[in-house]
């Protein structure tokens, strides 16, 4: 799961992000994008070094796992987890508009997206095991990415 979203969560991080200040939450950086429409060959838009390195250093955050092993609570996990694919795809979908990302990119990571999004459930993960049971557990805390969870739980769909 995780080779086909790193370049998405790059690209969602890319989303008309600039350097206001030193530090952004999670929340406001994945609030920032615009709302112009990109040709769809066209490449995606360049950003300032410093604010690649800044994209860069944000997602090496969000793809690590900020807390190992939470006590497991479904309800919980499968909100986390539906909010930040939710999210992924909403920021995607703007940053494909305008301009920070390729339909290309768009058309090959949001499948998975949508994929996951539709066994995220309670149910799921009452009855899950193995690997998937570690993703959930792992998504049971509110500091933890889902990519970070997906990346160190890999699971199909």
């Amino acid at each position: 799961m995780h080779t086909l979203l790193q370049p998405f969560v790059k690209s969602m991080l890319l989303g008309r992000f600039r350097r206001r200040s030193s530090f952004l939450t999670l929340p406001m950086l994945l609030m920032l994008a615009t709302s112009a429409q990109a040709q769809e060959d066209a490449p995606p838009r360049p950003l300032p070094a410093e604010v690649q390195a800044d994209v860069a250093a944000i997602a090496e955050h969000l793809s690590s796992v900020q807390e190992d092993a939470p006590p497991l609570a479904c309800a919980k996990a499968v909100e986390n987890a539906r909010w930040g694919v939710e999210t992924m795809l909403e920021v995607g979908e703007k940053n494909l508009r305008g301009g920070y990302m390729t339909q290309a990119a768009y058309d090959a990571t949001t499948p998975t997206l949508k994929a996951l999004l539709r066994v995220l459930t309670v149910q799921d993960c009452e009855a899950a095991t193995g690997v998937r049971h570690d993703f959930y557990q792992c998504m049971s805390s509110d500091y933890n990415h889902v990519y970070a969870c997906g990346k160190a739980h890999p699971f199909e769909p």
